[in-house]
C-alpha cells in the first residue's frame, strides 16, 4: 500500500481573505469599513498573499531537501530520486529490531547465508546453565549451519561470534542473549519388514534407509522452496509417525516390529512408544546401530 500524499497547497487567496473578513465583526467589532478601499482590508490582502505564498512553497520540497532528507535516513542517492524514495521505504518496512523469538530467528537466517536454520528459546542461557535452567531475560539463538562436505553441523566459534555481535546491534536493552550450536539426541531403530512379491528385499531396504534419513534430518530443503527445514527443536519421536513413515516406502507390504532407541548415558536404551526429546536438541538418527530387516512375502507364505 502507497503512502498517500498530504496536499499542503489547499487553500487560495481567495479563501483566505473570506475567512479574514468573517473574523473582523468578531475580533474589531469597531471596524465597520471593508471595502478595498481601507488600508486594513489591504493590509489583509497583503498578508493572505503572503501566506499563500508561503503555503505552496511548503507544499513543493525541492529535489536538494529531498535528497538530504534521504541521506538522513541512511539512503545514498546515486540515481534517480524515486527509486531512492522505494528503496528507502523498503528499508524501514523491513525488520530490524530483534524482540520475539521469531525476529531472532528471522534475522539471522536472512542475514547469514552459511546458516541454514535458527532457533530462539526465551529465559534460557544454554552456554551459561543448564538447558532446563530458567533465566528470566535471557534468550538463546541455537544456529543450524548448511552442513559442508564432510556433514558437519557444528558451528565454527567465528561464526558464533558473529552472530553474537549482530544480535547485540539489535536485540533489547533489557535482553540478555546467547548463541550457541545445536546439540543432538541420538535414536536407533530396530525394524522388520515384509516386502512385497514383485520387490527386492535390498532395494526396500535402501528405501526405508533414504526415508528415514530424510525424516530424521536437521537439515532439508523446505517442499515450496522457501529455504531450509528440518526436524524441529523438541519434537519427539513417535511410533505411529515412523510406522506410517516405513509402510509408505514403495514395495513395503506390513510392518511387523518397529523398536525405538535412545541413547542415554552412553547406553543404548529402548524407548517404548515415544522419544522425548529436549527443547534445545535435533535428532540424530544413528544408521550403524540401526536393524533393518527386510524379508520377502514369498518367503513368510513358504
Amino acid at each position: 500500500m502507497t503512502i498517500p500524499r498530504i496536499n499542503l497547497d489547499n487553500r487560495t487567496f481567495d479563501d483566505l481573505m473570506e475567512e479574514l473578513r468573517g473574523l473582523i465583526p468578531r475580533e474589531a467589532p469597531q471596524w465597520t469599513n471593508h471595502n478595498l478601499s481601507d488600508p486594513g482590508i489591504t493590509l489583509l490582502e497583503l498578508f493572505c498573499w503572503l501566506t499563500e505564498g508561503i503555503m505552496y512553497r511548503t507544499n513543493r520540497i525541492p529535489e536538494a531537501s529531498r535528497r538530504r532528507f534521504l541521506q538522513l535516513l541512511g539512503t545514498e542517492v546515486s540515481g534517480s530520486l524515486d527509486d531512492a524514495v522505494a528503496a528507502t521505504v523498503n528499508g524501514l518496512q523491513a525488520p530490524w529490531r530483534a524482540v520475539t523469538a521469531q525476529d531472532f530467528e528471522t534475522l539471522v537466517v536472512s542475514a547469514f547465508p552459511t546458516v541454514a536454520r535458527a532457533c530462539c528459546l526465551a529465559d534460557r542461557a544454554l552456554d551459561s546453565s543448564g538447558p532446563d535452567e530458567e533465566r528470566i531475560g535471557h534468550v538463546s539463538v541455537i544456529i543450524v549451519p548448511k552442513p559442508d562436505g564432510d556433514g558437519a553441523m557444528a558451528p565454527s566459534p567465528a561464526l558464533l561470534d558473529e552472530v553474537y555481535r549482530f544480535l547485540d546491534e539489535r536485540r533489547l536493552i533489557t535482553c540478555c542473549h546467547h548463541v550457541v550450536g545445536p546439540t543432538f539426541s541420538d535414536i536407533a531403530l530396530s525394524v522388520t519388514v515384509v516386502c512385497t512379491p514383485a520387490a527386492q528385499p535390498e532395494i526396500v531396504r535402501e528405501r526405508i534407509m533414504a526415508a528415514l534419513r530424510s525424516f530424521f534430518a536437521p537439515v532439508a530443503a523446505a517442499p515450496d522452496g522457501s529455504g531450509m527445514t528440518g526436524w524441529e527443536f523438541g519434537q519427539p519421536v513417535y511410533e505411529s509417525e515412523v510406522c506410517a513413515l516405513i509402510e509408505g516406502v514403495a514395495g513395503v507390504d506390513h510392518l511387523e516390529t518397529l523398536a525405538l532407541g535412545q541413547m542415554a548415558g552412553g547406553v543404548w536404551q529402548d524407548s517404548g512408544r515415544m522419544i522425548t526429546i529436549p527443547a534445545h536438541s535435533l535428532v540424530r538418527f544413528s544408521e550403524a546401530v540401526s536393524k533393518i530387516v527386510v524379508t520377502s512375502l514369498l518367503q513368510e507364505i513358504q
